[in-house]
């Protein structure tokens, strides 16, 4: 077992590596290729190694009308779907609703469908997620960005509570910390803005920092930096209409999940699931995920959707359950995109080269705390 300092950054592509004056000089660099899907999904990934249908979800809602948390307040959220003209009025529903606490956040989901959906995925870093994975190790110390209130200064709170940690700690074990402010910043001001620019110059001096602090106290330690997925700037909006085209959801004997950049579609009969392929597949943008890449992301449970379409990179959905508007960066596309890719550090030599997966990242961090 070897003591590490890992430290996980939520959305930084590994084509930004080059602007981190002290990161990009790690001995050990790789390119972290996702699976296709969100955080929820490629977090979670890295520190259990397990792929969707090892997990049991793929996003963070699925179709579910037997089980589904809201089931029996249904009629109830038909008729405050009234509120929806209003954006401001939903939200303010929608809080009202996650309050309940039958779910982490029920985002913008439209009422009239939330009764059929269950909120199934967790990311690791959640205290939703109930499943094992390495955060739970008994020698590692976790310092989780969402553990500190004020959402604007989780970062900068995040590596004060971890250098004073390693300042203060004689015995170091292995330590982890989580920083997201970069991924939020890439999602409204978006990617390369001079915002996002400054941002990575403080993130490259927390990992500095932090390492230069953690090998002081362990010199044979190993520090390790990996992200969940990288970014692009949204450059063209996708819009589809289902109930235009095809008829209201569950009374035509269908159901669809929208998000901004993933369509799942979950339909009873063939004849159903042929007629909203034929439209779908007619609507520029975006592609109709093939069966070789639902094995290769492993995505193959029938759950996760009948039909699933992903968008082209740049574009998103508008409208969807992400929002009524784009967003300025997206991620969630195929992984074939070089701007998906996030990255994958060490300071020890041979840990990563090339194309990595976020199961290779966990294979590196089970040998380091003995787990593998």
């Amino acid at each position: 077992m070897s003591r590490t300092l890992t430290i996980f950054i939520d959305g930084l592509p590994f084509d930004q590596l080059e602007k981190l004056p002290y990161s990009s000089r790690f001995v050990s660099k790789g390119r972290l290729v996702p699976i296709l899907g969100y955080s929820v999904n490629c977090q979670t990934q890295l520190f259990t190694g397990k792929k969707p249908d090892e997990l049991g979800f793929w996003g963070e809602w699925t179709y579910a009308p037997e089980t589904a948390p809201f089931k029996k307040l249904a009629p109830l959220f038909k008729l405050l779907s009234l509120v929806e003209v209003s954006y401001y009025a939903k939200r303010v529903v929608h809080r009202f609703i996650d309050k309940m606490g039958r779910a982490s956040a029920t985002k913008n989901i439209p009422l009239s469908y939330l009764g059929q959906f269950e909120e199934t995925g967790h990311s690791v870093l959640s205290s939703w997620f109930k499943q094992e994975s390495l955060l739970q190790h008994p020698k590692m110390k976790v310092i989780l960005h969402n553990k500190f209130p004020v959402v604007e200064r989780r970062d900068e709170d995040a590596y004060k509570a971890t250098k004073k940690y390693i300042d203060e700690t004689d015995d170091l074990e292995s330590v982890l910390v989580t920083f997201t402010r970069i991924d939020a910043c890439s999602h409204w001001l978006g990617v390369a803005s001079d915002p996002y620019n400054e941002l990575l110059l403080v993130q490259d001096k927390y990992i500095e920092e932090l390492s230069e602090a953690y090998l002081a106290k362990v010199p044979d330690g190993t520090i390790l930096v990996a992200s969940d997925h990288g970014m692009v700037n949204v450059t063209e909006q996708v819009n589809i209409n289902l109930e235009r085209e095809i008829g209201n959801p569950n009374a035509n004997g269908y159901a669809y999940f929208t998000e901004g950049t993933i369509l799942r579609v979950w339909c009873e009969r063939d004849a159903m699931r042929e007629k909203i392929a034929t439209y779908l597949d007619g609507v520029a943008g975006m592609e109709q995920l093939c069966d070789e890449d639902r094995k290769e992301f492993g995505i193959t449970n029938p759950k996760f959707g009948d039909l699933i379409y992903h968008t082209h990179e740049g574009h998103q959905f508008v409208p969807s359950f992400w929002g009524p508007k784009p967003s300025v960066g997206m991620h969630g596309y195929h992984p074939r995109y070089e701007s998906q890719h996030g990255i994958c550090l060490s300071s020890r030599p041979g840990d990563f080269d090339g194309k990595v997966s976020a199961t290779d990242f966990y294979n590196v961090l089970s040998g380091y705390l003995g787990t593998a």
